[in-house]
């Protein structure tokens, strides 16, 4: 049986990774309807919408990555100066 051990640095970098890839999903779908002239309004909007919610998640996946990241640079500071 395999034991996988995951940091939460390790956690955060992988939903922020995943995160970016929603976004550049998201991101080519607005492009196709925006491109495509019998594309409905409705749909321009949902694609719209789907890139706003990427984009939202990856600023959140963005700022935990950094808090993580910023705690752990802390903690190591604090243990040399011991």
């Amino acid at each position: 049986m395999a034991i996988h051990i995951r940091s939460q640095e390790a956690e955060a970098a992988q939903r922020f990774f995943e995160a970016s890839r929603n976004v550049d999903r998201a991101f080519r779908a607005l492009r196709a309807e925006a491109y495509d002239d019998m594309a409905a309004p409705l749909a321009y909007g949902a694609a719209q919408s789907r890139l706003d919610n990427a984009l939202d998640e990856l600023a959140r996946a963005e700022a935990l990555f950094d808090s993580l990241t910023e705690v752990q640079a802390r903690q190591t500071r604090d243990h040399k100066d011991h």
